[in-house]
């Protein structure tokens, strides 16, 4: 993991950053508090479909994470996305793009693609956690749309993991997405699951779906009206109050013996 710029603002402190994977560079963010220590909670915050690390949202929950709870945040571009995007997609439409992104996510290229994110994650999860100034602690982890295509993997897999933001993605049955149903039921972490009543990416009959398939015995699911890019901003603050709940307090550092 290399350093490749730092910047503070109003008691965040911004580490832009590459992490250095077999198949190629994969840049990212992390937004630590001001003079950090840790241990402290890490939020995983994965961008959607056509997004990228610095999208205004993955920006604004990563930044208030750690201004209102001192946690740490962390992003970084998904494959096929922001600085790892495609030469031949650069001068596509938002449409076309995503007509691409279904195709890997969905089409014969899906494993392939799942498998290079999960590992993206996991690597990424190991550096930040080894860093002095965020520590071993309580993981959450923050996807909507295609964050929650990968999350259900990454979090049915990844044990460090202890609460999940998912939703704006739904399970069919008759969708070639071998495996999926099964990975949503090993999910037993506490969920927030957000969906979109009038979502036309994903039929809110598909979300639902899903949202039953989750093994978890805490989860709830909020649906607000609109489409699927108007998720509501109060949103943001439920996000930050179940990450409050569900990972906790940062520790107070101990006091140092009388001399």
């Amino acid at each position: 993991m290399r350093i490749t710029a730092e910047a503070t603002e109003k008691g965040v402190t911004e580490h832009s950053f590459t992490l250095d994977r077999p198949d190629e560079p994969v840049p990212g963010v992390l937004w630590l508090p001001e003079g950090a220590s840790g241990p402290r909670p890490l939020v995983l915050l994965c961008h959607g479909g056509t997004q990228e690390k610095r999208a205004p949202n993955i920006v604004a929950l990563g930044r208030r994470l750690v201004r209102h709870l001192d946690y740490a945040a962390v992003a970084i571009d998904c494959p096929h996305h922001g600085e790892r995007m495609p030469e031949a997609e650069r001068g596509m439409s938002r449409e076309e793009r995503r007509q691409a992104m279904r195709g890997r996510l969905f089409g014969e290229g899906r494993r392939a693609t799942m498998e290079r994110a999960m590992g993206d994650w996991t690597e990424t999860l190991d550096a930040v956690s080894a860093r002095p100034d965020v520590g071993v602690g309580p993981v959450g982890w923050w996807g909507l749309s295609m964050g929650c295509a990968f999350g259900v993997p990454f979090v049915s897999r990844e044990p460090r993991v202890d609460a999940a933001v998912l939703g704006l993605a739904g399970w069919d049955e008759s969708s070639p997405r071998a495996g999926f149903d099964e990975l949503a039921r090993n999910i037993t972490v506490p969920v927030l699951f957000i969906v979109q009543w009038h979502d036309e990416v994903v039929r809110r009959e598909h979300a639902c779906n899903l949202f039953g398939l989750l093994g978890s015995e805490r989860k709830t699911m909020h649906a607000n009206p609109g489409r699927h890019v108007e998720v509501p901003l109060f949103e943001r603050q439920a996000a930050e109050d179940f990450f409050a709940e569900h990972l906790g307090k940062v520790a107070e550092p101990a006091e140092a013996p009388a001399a």
